[in-house]
């Protein structure tokens, strides 16, 4: 691994304003003429001091031009703070070829490599944000406040200047800071670090250019939800249901448990207050909805409600806002402390909040919802997925000779599970599948929901509940019962591996992934065992699993520079990509070639016992993907 060496790395961090405060957060308004950059440094470490290299106030793109090419020229890294942000603005000036030339690092994911903890059912906004501000408080603490009096969007000299000199801080800190996590971790930690950083062009690029929306087919889907709720609101009237009383869980409870007199499952306790109170969420309503028909249909109206609101309206007030066809759901990198992308939906609280895109990441399965999204003109979108993932990575992981032998070419781990919760042979489940006998989907899908659910320690009930709400699989809790014990008897050396994983972790006080990412695992394990040993079991598999995809961004992105093709976003086990349409063909099979080939042992020191395939699907909006036969 590369040790740091002061004349490879430079700083750089930008400044930005635009004819609205907000529109300063928003690149892509550069496009329009409605934002840009009102301060650029760049600084380098040369000798005992911090040189301030390229930038100053009003830069023009020349300047930006300038620091890229030289950084390209002399073999150096880029390093910004929370630098997806900053690659944005570069790409919105039309820097893009520099920008995927050039090799970047982020201090701010090297504090979070170092130093991640689980923060389990934190609010969002209560997590640690990992701030420049707060870490220079931390590390740097007689620095701390230097950000006091700055005013982003003043225009007169005096001003600017203040502003620029706080931009030239702002990049020396950040080398001075990201000098120190560099150095602080763990060569494996670094090493997955530095892989991740590859996607960081890749993910700006995304974020800037946006995804665009069938608007037609969003008003279609908005209306038709519109009125499945209005069908199902005429159908409640009579007992008491209004749209107001099923937006308020307060209301909604009296209205079940004390109107209706339904009996409440579980309680929800404050987090400020500590007060209890009956819980009407999702699992809730699927439960009643078994034994009471008044609650399914009320979970059918809340349902086309929150749909219409989430996967129709916000795409097409983020379409508004952004006023160019685009939604944007913007991705960040190292999201969650298990490494996946997560992506943000809104920018700004309370009244400042704005629609910039929608929730990706919670996104309907159903072809109505996804096609909304189409690839721009004279594209083609292409989905990639890693087949199996977690399920391989827990075979790898446990070394269970079954789970390892289903991982073989021409395997089907989901019918074997289905052929023995129903008692009968693999053989011939393979065969009511391929003919397609109407009972084989069903057995199928209950084998891949215990395959895909009780890998991670999932009880009976939660088992039920799973296939319940998520699946819409009937399933009581004897059957439940009867499905773990069948998993647990098929691969027994899952458990073992728990036990194992909580072992270790309890001696390391932390879980390391197979590329040597990190979170650390620390509190009382008397007190909340549980759930600490869930995060042992875990976070080796699903943080594995994100390691996948910034190795296959990485081994991708050279690829995609010469197809003319860029990454979308990605989704669960997916990347999604836009290919040039001319370019189809080649892609699905240098993709997937590359993808089914992933340097694991170059990049990660291990090589895989299994394959670690990925399937390849092509189509003309997100809700038509096919299945790509050659041919």
């Amino acid at each position: 691994m590369q040790s740091w060496s002061d004349d490879r790395f430079i700083a750089f961090d930008f400044e930005t304003s635009g004819t609205l405060s907000e529109f300063a957060l928003q690149p892509w308004r550069v496009k329009q003429g409605a934002a840009w950059a009102t301060s650029l440094a760049a600084v380098q470490k040369q000798g005992n001091k911090m040189v301030p290299i390229y930038g100053g106030l009003h830069p023009v793109v020349d300047d930006m031009r300038a620091m890229l090419e030289h950084a390209i020229e002399n073999d150096q890294t880029i390093v910004g703070w929370n630098t997806v942000f900053d690659i944005g603005w570069l790409i919105a000036y039309g820097l893009t070829d520099l920008v995927m030339q050039a090799k970047w690092l982020d201090g701010m994911l090297l504090w979070r490599h170092l130093t991640i903890e689980p923060e389990y059912e934190t609010e969002r906004f209560k997590k640690k944000s990992y701030g420049l501000k707060l870490a220079v408080a931390e590390y740097l603490p007689k620095y701390a406040g230097y950000e006091d009096g700055i005013d982003f969007h003043a225009t007169s000299p005096e001003a600017r200047a203040k502003l620029h000199k706080y931009n030239v801080r702002d990049t020396i800190f950040t080398l001075i800071l990201t000098k120190h996590f560099y150095n602080q971790l763990e060569p494996e930690q670094l090493r997955a670090a530095l892989i991740e950083a590859e996607s960081l062009p890749l993910v700006a690029q995304a974020n800037v250019e946006g995804m665009v929306v069938d608007t037609l087919a969003a008003k279609e889907l908005s209306a038709n939800l519109a009125a499945t709720a209005q069908d199902k609101l005429e159908r409640l009237q009579w007992c008491g249901v209004t749209e107001k009383i099923v937006r308020s869980p307060m209301q909604l409870a009296q209205l079940l448990f004390d109107d209706w007199g339904l009996t409440p499952l579980k309680e929800n306790v404050g987090k400020k207050t500590g007060k209890k109170s009956r819980a009407t969420d999702k699992e809730t309503l699927h439960e009643l909805s078994f034994t009471d028909e008044r609650a399914k249909e009320l979970r059918l109206y809340r349902e086309a409600l929150n749909n219409r609101t989430k996967f129709a309206e916000a795409p097409l007030t983020s379409v508004a806002y952004n006023e160019d066809g685009r939604t944007r759901p913007q991705a960040i990198v190292f999201g969650t402390y298990s490494g996946r992308l997560t992506y943000a939906s809104k920018q700004g609280r309370n009244k400042d909040e704005r629609q910039t895109g929608f929730a990706l990441h919670q996104e309907k399965r159903g072809a109505e919802f996804r096609g909304i999204i189409v690839p721009p003109p004279g594209y083609t979108l292409m989905e990639f997925d890693a087949s199996g993932q977690e399920f391989r990575w827990m075979a790898i992981a446990s070394g269970d000779p079954v789970m390892l032998n289903l991982c073989a070419p021409g395997e089907d781990a989901h019918s074997y599970m289905g052929a023995a919760i129903a008692g009968i042979s693999y053989e011939k489940m393979l065969q009511d599948v391929e003919q397609k006998y109407p009972k084989a989907k069903d057995r199928r899908q209950l084998g891949k929901v215990a395959n895909l659910s009780l890998q991670y320690r999932t009880s009976a009930p939660k088992l039920r509940t799973v296939a319940r709400v998520q699946y819409g699989l009937p399933m009581n809790l004897d059957e439940a019962q009867l499905i773990r014990r069948t998993y647990l008897t098929s691969y027994r050396r899952v458990p073992d591996y728990w036990e194992r994983q909580i072992m270790l972790t309890k001696k390391l006080g932390y879980v390391e992934t197979f590329a040597g990412r990190r979170v650390q695992v620390v509190g009382d394990w008397a007190a909340d065992g549980w759930r600490m040993g869930s995060t042992a079991i875990n976070y080796r598999i699903q943080g594995t699993g994100a390691d996948q995809k910034y190795l296959a961004l990485m081994a991708l992105k050279p690829l995609l520079i010469e197809l003319g093709a860029r990454f979308a976003w990605d989704l669960h086990d997916g990347i999604y990509l836009y290919v040039p349409d001319q370019n189809v063909t080649r892609a699905a099979v240098e993709i997937k070639r590359t993808l089914d080939t992933l340097p694991y042992q170059q990049a990660w020191g291990f090589t895989p016992p299994v394959p670690l395939p990925w399937d390849c699907k092509v189509g003309s909006s997100w809700g038509n993907l096919q299945e790509w036969k050659n041919g």
